[in-house]
């Protein structure tokens, strides 16, 4: 009978001990997912940050490249200037309009489900256009709508092999659904050097339409072998069962090094184009 009180007592000790126990973890709980909310909502603004930078960085590279390299009565001007640069804002519109008809979307791969490997893919798309409407404004000719279809040539030949390479890889897939960090990098640095080959292609004095789609195969024709080769490289490197998680840096950095190696290549071979100011 003496017994019972300190049975009761320990029974209430360890109640009381579990109690503590139990608000100490709902605590822990609750402050990581906090935490976690915390690093959900910095990261997405990041991303918001990200997209504006890529915007503004394509729009200093279209004015950059008319201010120094552009045709006499624009280069050095700043109304001219400012009016293609104008027309290249609407022009990158246009292709942030088309990505997502490619699988990628901006808004709904990077902002809203924060997916890193989307987030650098359409970083650098948007640089790869701005590349190819910078490009097509260099060079002499008659008038600005000689300019845009030079332009609308390099572009329209980037979204083309953006297209073949899909189709043959579906890379979108590796990209916006699995989230693979590797392959966002790896094609974001393809698409940076077909814009550098394709935009050189557009580049020059204008003569006639005839000569100037003549002159883009002829000066164009190693983005398309490059093509083919990285829709073998997506084939072979992009994730599955064995390698669920490729490597960012051997499968992503070094194949999109290798990449922009190959168009500075094929840039440094075709030297400068008609019309070059020296």
């Amino acid at each position: 009978m003496l017994e019972r009180p300190c049975v009761a007592v320990s029974k209430e000790k360890l109640f009381l001990k579990l109690g503590l126990h139990r608000s100490l973890l709902i605590h822990v709980i609750t402050a990581r997912i906090r935490s976690s909310e915390v690093r959900l909502h910095r990261s997405s603004e990041n991303s918001i940050l990200w997209i504006p930078a890529c915007a503004a960085l394509s729009l200093a590279l279209i004015a950059t490249a008319l201010w120094f390299w552009g045709a006499t009565e624009v280069r050095g001007e700043t109304g001219p200037v400012t009016g293609l640069t104008f027309v290249g804002g609407f022009w990158l519109v246009l292709a942030y309009a088309l990505f997502p008809w490619l699988g990628l979307s901006l808004r709904d791969d990077a902002v809203d489900r924060r997916n890193p490997a989307a987030l650098v893919a359409l970083g650098c798309a948007l640089p790869s256009v701005a590349i190819t409407f910078a490009a097509g404004n260099l060079g002499e000719g008659p008038s600005y709508w000689e300019n845009i279809f030079s332009a609308g040539l390099a572009t329209g030949g980037l979204f083309g092999l953006w297209v073949l390479v899909e189709l043959g890889s579906h890379v979108s897939i590796s990209i916006a659904e699995e989230w693979d960090f590797a392959s966002g990098v790896r094609f974001g640095g393809l698409l940076l050097a077909w814009g550098l080959i394709l935009g050189r292609a557009a580049t020059g004095n204008w003569h006639s339409c005839t000569a100037t789609v003549i002159d883009f195969g002829r000066d164009g024709w190693a983005a398309l072998i490059l093509c083919l080769a990285g829709l073998l490289v997506e084939l072979g490197l992009r994730p599955s069962r064995t390698r669920p998680f490729p490597s960012w840096f051997s499968c992503g950095l070094v194949p999109a090094f290798l990449y922009l190696l190959a168009a500075g290549l094929w840039l440094w071979h075709l030297g400068k184009w008609e019309g070059m100011p020296t």
